[in-house]
């Protein structure tokens, strides 16, 4: 379940921003940020799979053992995964608005998108090499 979770999340996120794209008249340029964000949150979600290890004692018996760094880091990203979706929807309601704020020369709906899809490559970093 959890693999079919993983692959189909991608296509979720794209049928959605589709909808938006058919259902609003703005441009391709209006979507880099919810793009970025929507990548960012396929990048967390195979994250939250914890590492098993199977240790087998003296008298035969298998036990599966995680870490607890890992089992928490676990929590913290499916904490970070319910609250990217509601950033990628606030992302994606900023780039249908014709707002002129803009952060770093561009436009506030790029800048968030790439802050979270940043982060989402730094916290896939951290699960390969650190834990």
């Amino acid at each position: 379940m959890h693999s079919i979770i993983i692959y189909m999340f991608p296509l979720i996120l794209i049928s959605f921003e589709t909808l938006l794209r058919n259902l609003s008249s703005v441009d391709t340029f209006g979507f880099i940020g919810p793009t970025l964000a929507a990548t960012a949150i396929s990048l967390l979600l195979p994250l939250t799979k914890v590492k098993e290890f199977k240790i087998e004692s003296d008298d035969g018996q298998q036990w599966v053992k995680v870490s607890k760094y890992e089992q928490n880091f676990s929590y913290f990203i499916w904490l970070l995964l319910f609250v990217s979706l509601f950033i990628w929807f606030w992302v994606c309601s900023l780039s249908m608005q014709n707002s002129t704020i803009e952060l770093f020369n561009l436009p506030t709906h790029i800048v968030i998108g790439s802050c979270l899809y940043i982060l989402s490559v730094i916290l896939s970093a951290v699960k390969d090499y650190l834990l």
